[in-house]
């Protein structure tokens, strides 16, 4: 028999297996011990130490303590995960990669139910509709997990799991506030008989926005632009965000159970997306209704979710010079089945299979109005010994348009003792194209500053202007294009090859370490494929050849229709370091982990230049060194937590076009947390401050900058 230890440092959780168990009574509680249980990596309940995939689980203390104001500043603490926040309400997410405006590769799942936006692939992390003092763990899988969970697995898998009635019994009411004007407040109350459970909660959110960056983009200076591009104005938003949610729990008999869920979150705010930023309309809105089946290790489970919601574009127009409006609506239907048997003794085999029918309602993809999913998968655990297992599996997934994706996986897992185990594994994983992939119709207006003297030199060399081009004063043109997506993508797929170690020593401290090679193939590219030319001048064209009816228009200089495509080859390489522990009896407890990530390999991608001469690749770079330290100090009724989070430097290349890339600084966060419970525990008051020193942080090179921001928050139990 062996048990398992939990290092439990600031919440971070890290459980290994460890020795023989002595089973006898004594006063030494080194030999109590609690499991953490995770779903999230294989499908199946599995310890920690077992589990064939790098990955962190951030527990229910962490989420109540740590000094956090959403949920990136909870996720930026585990290693591996690139977090980017651009406004009040608008977050990224990737792991093991540069990370977007709209983070395309990263699955987000609550309680096994997708909120991945399939439309435009991405996450709007203000849509889970429940406050944090709800979820009993978040597991973050880092690196592909296609293999189990299909499409958009690509990079990592994060499941937000929650509370079940039975383990929120009670009343609870959390109220706060603090600066930007910020106000929240959530009451949830929770029962439950020897068969039934039930709870209902609600919450709400809102706060000012943050500051926009002033001045002009760094590194866009260049000949004739020595200022570089200024940041474009627009009227930034801060963000509301009303909550409810249910959930009844039925134990028909030990080991079978029925349940329902439903839920509401709204949102309004500012996206950024690759057209500029949307301002997110009040009313927008995601709702769900869930129904789960289980009976021992079987699962079943169906779910609806509605979104609908309607935003304008800041900063882009239509031809009428309108902004453009973005109305959306999506319903996904989707019916999932898992089951996990033991065969022959050595066997653990897991399979499972889902249908998913998505139906869509875009204004600026008004030709795509549904898709549907299909998938099945199986995998089998080998147990050879005590100290080799060897986990196989695959999922073939059928997917509109792109029709049949196989992704295989296998992990060889080694525990020499009860205390460590290495890990090698290869997996593949893939994001299917979105719907405005795939359908995008829209129409955008801009504008380009024209010197004709340029013009002029390029077609007759030392001739002066006047008596080339009929037009030698410098004036905008107004540049209509066309955006359309494209039908025939394939999916983007990623190889991954990785390394690991997990392993506890005789004084508390946990060590983790991946190494890993992720490469992607046929990356989504949005690009220009189509140009202005002398026989096709964009409209109101001034400047045309002395003498002759043609336009000078410089082919392959100003674009009337962008597009997607598949591209190239990206390497990404990287290693992860974690420490952690918690030693016995003492109130203390620390993190420390450090994330490094090599600047990707690219093939077969173009460059493109930079307003001063640089040529640079059209794809992010993320910052090379990460680092995260925590800690924390509990002694039942006072409590510190203190974290400190260093970004490298990175760049950006996502938002509008390349007059708007530009690199980040690096930064240090330090967040601070300080509190003290009532004697009968019901009452806890704590003051939470991130960036406490207020640096100017900017997250991304078109985002907001992220100051100090410090709160109060009172928490009532009955």
């Amino acid at each position: 028999m062996r048990l398992l230890k939990l290092s439990c440092t600031a919440g971070l959780l890290t459980a290994l297996a460890i020795g023989p168990a002595i089973a006898q009574d004594n006063d030494d509680d080194s030999e109590v011990v609690e499991e953490t249980i995770v779903v999230t990596a294989s499908r199946t309940e599995q310890r920690l130490h077992e589990v064939p995939a790098a990955i962190t689980v951030l527990s229910d203390e962490l989420l109540e303590e740590i000094p956090a104001d959403n949920y990136g500043d909870i996720l930026r603490n585990a290693p591996g995960v690139n977090v980017s926040q651009t406004s009040a309400r608008d977050i990224s997410v990737t792991s093991r990669a540069a990370t977007n405006t709209l983070a395309t590769s990263q699955l987000v799942l609550m309680d096994n139910r997708t909120l991945y936006l399939d439309f435009f692939g991405f996450v709007m992390w203000d849509l889970v509709p429940l406050d944090t003092n709800e979820i009993k763990q978040i597991e973050v899988v880092n690196g592909p997990g296609s293999a189990v969970w299909g499409a958009n697995a690509m990079t990592g898998v994060i499941n937000l799991i929650t509370k079940s009635p039975r383990e929120m019994q009670g009343t609870s009411i959390t109220l706060g506030g603090g600066e930007f004007s910020t106000l929240y407040g959530s009451i949830s109350h929770a029962g439950a008989t020897d068969k039934m459970g039930y709870k209902i909660s609600g919450s709400y959110y809102e706060q000012d926005p943050f500051e926009r960056p002033m001045g002009f983009i760094p590194g866009t200076q260049g000949p004739g632009n020595p200022l570089g591009t200024p940041y474009p104005p627009f009227e930034n938003q801060g963000t509301s965000q009303p909550k409810l949610n249910f959930r009844l729990d039925w134990d028909s008999k030990p080991g079978r159970l029925w349940g329902v869920s439903g839920g509401y979150a709204g949102t309004d705010g500012i996206i950024h997306t690759g057209i500029g930023p949307f301002d997110i309309n009040s009313g927008t809105q995601m709702s769900f209704v869930k129904f789960d089946w289980q009976n021992q290790a079987q699962r079943a489970t169906f779910f609806v979710n509605f979104l609908d919601g309607d935003a304008q574009n800041l900063l882009s127009v239509d031809a009428s010079g309108n902004p453009i409006q973005f109305f959306f609506e999506s319903t996904t239907y989707d019916l999932d089945y898992s089951d996990t048997r033991v065969v022959g003794g050595k066997n653990i085999v897991t399979y499972g299979a889902k249908a998913r029918r998505n139906s869509y309602d875009l204004s600026i993809a008004p030709a795509g109005d549904a898709r549907d999913e299909y998938g099945v998968f199986i995998q089998d655990e080998i147990l050879f010994s005590d100290k080799f297992r060897w986990l196989i599996g695959a999922r073939w997934d059928d997917i509109d348009p792109i029709g049949s994706v196989v992704s295989p996986r296998t992990t060889l897992m080694f525990s020499p003792n009860g205390s460590s185990t290495f890990r090698a594994s290869w997996n593949r994983a893939f994001r299917s194209p979105s719907l405005i992939n795939n359908f995008l119709d829209v129409g955008i207006v801009t504008g380009a500053l024209v010197d004709p003297t340029l013009i002029s030199a390029a077609l007759a060399p030392g001739v002066p202007c006047q008596f080339v081009l009929t037009t030698c004063t410098p004036f905008l043109q107004v540049l209509p294009i066309q955006a359309v997506g494209n039908p025939l993508l394939t999916e983007e797929q990623l190889t991954a090859v990785e390394v690991g170690y997990v392993g506890t020593f005789t004084n508390g401290v946990t060590f983790t370490v991946s190494v890993y090679e992720n490469e992607t193939k046929d990356s989504t590219d949005f690009f220009t494929s189509g140009f202005y030319s002398p026989f096709n001048p964009p409209p109101g064209w001034p400047v045309f050849v002395l003498g002759t009816p043609i336009p000078a228009v410089p082919p392959g200089l100003f674009p009337n229709q962008q597009s997607y495509r598949n591209v190239g080859e990206i390497v990404d390489t990287g290693v992860e370091i974690g420490f952690s522990q918690r030693p016995r009896n003492s109130p203390w407890s620390w993190f420390l982990n450090y994330s490094w990530q090599d600047e990707p390999e690219v093939k077969g991608i173009d460059r493109e230049r930079l307003p001063n001469g640089q040529l640079v690749l059209a794809l992010g770079t993320p910052p090379e060194h990460r680092a995260n330290l925590g800690v924390s100090f509990d002694q039942q009724r006072y409590f510190f937590n203190g974290s400190a989070n260093y970004v490298d430097e990175a760049f950006w290349t996502d938002v509008l076009d390349s007059r708007f890339w530009g690199p980040t600084d690096s930064y240090t966060a330090l967040n601070l947390s300080v509190g003290f419970r009532s004697p009968d525990n019901r009452y806890t008051f704590s003051i939470i401050g991130t960036n406490v020193t207020d640096e100017e942080i900017q997250q991304h090179i078109f985002g907001d900058i992220i100051a100090r921001k410090i709160t109060g928050q009172l928490i009532a139990r009955f």
